[in-house]
């Protein structure tokens, strides 16, 4: 039986019908078509997702029927194990053996100038505990600006009791680090831990202090708590999105060590919709069926209108 679970899509919240299946919960979302899949799939443990053909089986069994369901293997598992449909997507990953080897032959030369600058400059990182501080912390980066990176940021404004629930998930997984400048907590990065990967949750510093490079200090921070721990891989979300091509966050990541690792992607269809909508390619997100040119071109018309607001409002 499926039930109603919220859940958030780019900070925005959105209803959808969900299933339980061997203590996790499997989303479906769309309208038109209709995609199963595991929820928080990236940040569950690997031990703990159950096997594809038992939720296939179970999607099949219930009602309504999802049209497609799409599951991914996990990093570093790139070789496909399964024989559905598939499609190769990415994830970013430094592969990490230890931190000099890291600093010394993993990272560009501007980066290792940057962490050094971050030193001089007096950005101390630490780890925190995920307490009433920390929250009100992260409230300030959040609330800095209206505008990030060109268009309309979404956690501006929130509430304490938002802000603390949605950075709060896998606490018991998670390190929690936050950089200072004297008593000013001026970016923070949450690691949501596994066994043999890390996964950078959030990472995010305020802009009236990037040339203090708050960023770097926090990242560096990261790969010596890898190496500590002995875990091989850290990862942060997507190398590269869609067709969006090479951003500034792309360049951001390469710079610091990230490569592009392929993982499978599989999309199993359980309608006749399903399966004629993955033949003509529907299952993918519209803005990929986008051409480059045209979604580079709106997304230069966007930030140039959101500097034109924020011109006016001062």
């Amino acid at each position: 039986m499926s039930v109603i679970r919220e859940i958030s899509i780019k900070g925005r919240k959105q209803q959808v019908p969900a299933f339980s299946l061997d203590g996790v919960t499997i989303v479906t979302n769309g309208r038109f078509l209709t995609i199963a899949k595991i929820f928080d799939e990236y940040w569950l443990p690997l031990e703990s997702l159950p096997n594809p053909s038992r939720v296939i089986d179970h999607l099949k069994t219930v009602g309504p029927k999802p049209d497609l369901f799409t599951f991914a293997q996990r990093a570093p598992d790139g070789q496909p194990k399964f024989s559905y449909y598939m499609e190769w997507d990415n994830v970013a990953a430094i592969p990490v053996s230890s931190y000099d080897h890291w600093f010394h032959k993993q990272i560009s030369s501007a980066a290792r100038r940057n962490i050094r600058t971050s030193e001089k400059k007096d950005v101390l990182v630490r780890v925190e505990p995920y307490d009433e501080r920390y929250v009100h912390g992260i409230m300030s980066i959040f609330n800095e600006s209206r505008i990030r990176a060109g268009r309309k940021y979404w956690h501006y404004g929130k509430t304490f009791e938002t802000v603390q629930t949605e950075n709060g998930t896998y606490r018991d997984r998670s390190t929690f680090l936050a950089a200072y400048v004297k008593d000013q907590m001026i970016g923070y990065m949450k690691i949501v831990w596994d066994v043999e990967s890390a996964a950078i949750m959030q990472i995010l510093s305020k802009m009236a202090f990037r040339d203090k490079r708050p960023n770097n200090a926090l990242l560096s921070q990261a790969v010596k708590l890898c190496e500590q721990r002995g875990v091989k891989y850290l990862l942060y979300e997507r190398f590269v999105y869609g067709n969006k091509g090479e951003d500034s966050l792309t360049r951001f990541k390469q710079a610091n060590g990230f490569v592009r690792m392929n993982l499978p992607r599989y999309y199993v269809p359980l309608t006749s919709k399903g399966r004629v909508a993955l033949s003509l390619g529907l299952h993918r997100d519209v803005k990929d069926l986008v051409p480059q040119w045209m979604r580079r071109m709106y997304l230069d018309m966007r930030d140039k209108w959101y500097a034109g607001q924020m011109e006016k409002e001062g």
